[in-house]
């Protein structure tokens, strides 16, 4: 009897089985359950790759809804889209609905799926957004949410410095406002508006009123003479009021080339005369080298640190050796440091024919100690000559243009403490090329002789023979006019 008790119970079960799996298996694997939702989005009956557009479609909708960014007082309206919003881990939310009610045992996927009869089942997304996309927006669209700090200001005026206070400011801070933004997203958010209060710091201004008002003494000054008038005078008072005003803080580095390009008419500059791989040539901005010179000598009497410096390919009148900074494209600049641990004013004119640069700071030298800077001529190199033939008669030996000496130099910095002298050391060893002067030669005579002589002697580059050619000239011009003198008493044809 027990055993036919066993049996039916086993039939039962079998045939409950069979029903259940029956009914489980109504939907088709790979298809979504009825009454399942991801994200209100409603993916009953849809294969993966639809649910996954749908999704997309409605990210797309999220995207276009708008939030109002606020900063204190200020505010912006925004789009999601613009905060780089998405939905995080689409694939695995469409997997998870995929597979809702199609696994585990058959009494709970049953149960799973009888339940989704009743209620429906709701897989909700996460949402993110992009913080580099929040930075770029605060930065470049909506910058009024800012208000910049605002440095302390040095001016000089009538022989006197004023100062204007410096102003904090209000930074966001965008990581941290990127955060926010996310945390209401997924706990706030209504599909639809909102405002948010954006993360905020007090922004400090770089330089300040104190750091200014330790700018009292002049560290270094020097002055040059560059005459009046003319368009090289115009570019160095161009180039000096470039420079003038500029306020170094404590390590910052400055280039003088930058500072005064680009050499163009619009920039103040005209053309004049500059050197040109060793020549004097017409060009933008000619006079700038006699600027960066200056500028050169009052920052190395004021000890700041010289970071580059070239010399000239030939000599200049301006200053001695090895006191030049020549300015030339960008492979010769004049470039030098704030080693100072507090700021560093520069000041630069021209005024009754000279062009004077100052530096002020705060002198922190003792008194007893005093520094000059001496230039040694080391080897020298005459100019030389240059002769060049022209279709002039012989006889005419015209200078066209001025040598210069070249040389070798350096210059010392010699310190003195007491009057004594307690160092001395090589800033720097500069090399000038000599440069010939240039002769225009006549070469055109009636003389065959002569003009073969005249044109061996430029070949050769001889004065010797070209004066020998020219004393040739004169001696066979001589001859032929005796020659034909009309004799004494005669009477010429009127």
């Amino acid at each position: 009897m027990s055993g036919l008790v066993l049996i039916v119970l086993l039939l039962i079960f079998l045939i409950v089985y069979f029903v259940l799996r029956t009914k489980v298996n109504q939907v088709p694997e790979g298809t979504i359950c009825e009454n399942i939702y991801i994200d209100d989005v409603d993916v009953s009956g849809m294969k993966a790759e639809e649910a996954k557009a749908a999704l997309a479609a409605t990210e797309e909708t999220y995207r276009a809804s708008t939030l109002e960014l606020k900063v204190e007082e200020a505010s912006a309206e925004v789009t999601l889209g613009e905060l780089g919003f998405r939905l995080k881990e689409i694939d695995k939310l469409v997997a998870d609905a995929v597979s809702y009610g199609k696994k585990g045992s058959l009494w709970s996927r049953y149960k799973k799926q009888k339940d989704l009869k009743k209620e429906k089942k709701e897989f909700y997304a996460t949402y993110e957004i992009d913080a580099a996309a929040v930075e770029a927006l605060v930065s470049e669209k909506i910058p009024h949410l800012e208000n910049e700090a605002k440095d302390a200001t040095i001016k000089r005026e009538n022989g006197r410095f004023v100062i204007t206070d410096e102003v904090k400011g209000i930074a966001i801070d965008t990581a941290e406002s990127a955060k926010v933004i996310e945390t209401y997203l997924n706990q706030e958010w209504q599909k639809d508006g909102g405002r948010i209060e954006l993360v905020s710091k007090v922004g400090e201004p770089k330089v300040t009123r104190a750091d200014l008002e330790t700018i009292q003494d002049v560290l270094g000054t020097f002055t040059t003479n560059c005459g009046t008038g003319g368009g090289r005078v115009q570019n160095i008072k161009t180039g000096a009021a470039h420079i003038n005003g500029k306020v170094l803080m404590p390590g910052e580095e400055y280039s003088a080339n930058a500072a005064m390009e680009p050499y163009t008419a619009e920039n103040g500059y005209t053309e004049a005369g500059s050197y040109e791989n060793g020549k004097v040539v017409q060009s933008m901005g000619g006079g700038i080298c006699q600027v960066s010179s200056t500028l050169y000598n009052a920052v190395i009497l004021a000890e700041l640190e010289i970071v580059e410096r070239a010399a000239h390919s030939m000599l200049v009148s301006y200053v001695k050796p090895s006191m030049d900074a020549a300015i030339a494209g960008d492979f010769k600049d004049l470039k030098f440091k704030n080693n100072q641990n507090t700021p560093v004013y520069i000041e630069g004119y021209v005024s009754g024919g000279y062009i004077t640069f100052n530096v002020f700071g705060k002198e922190t030298r003792a008194a007893n100690r005093k520094i000059e800077f001496v230039s040694e001529v080391v080897s020298s190199m005459p100019a030389g000559e240059k002769f060049v033939a022209t279709q002039d008669a012989v006889g005419t030996l015209k200078k066209a243009s001025s040598g210069y000496e070249g040389m070798k130099a350096k210059l010392w910095k010699i310190v003195y403490e007491n009057g004594t002298e307690v160092s001395r050391k090589v800033v720097n060893n500069s090399t000038y090329n000599a440069s010939a002067a240039v002769y225009n030669v006549g070469t055109v005579s009636a003389y065959p002789e002569v003009t073969a002589a005249i044109n061996s002697a430029i070949a050769n580059q001889s004065r010797a023979e070209i004066e020998a050619a020219i004393a040739k000239e004169k001696e066979l011009a001589a001859g032929a006019q005796g020659a034909t003198q009309t004799p004494e008493g005669s009477t010429e044809g009127q």
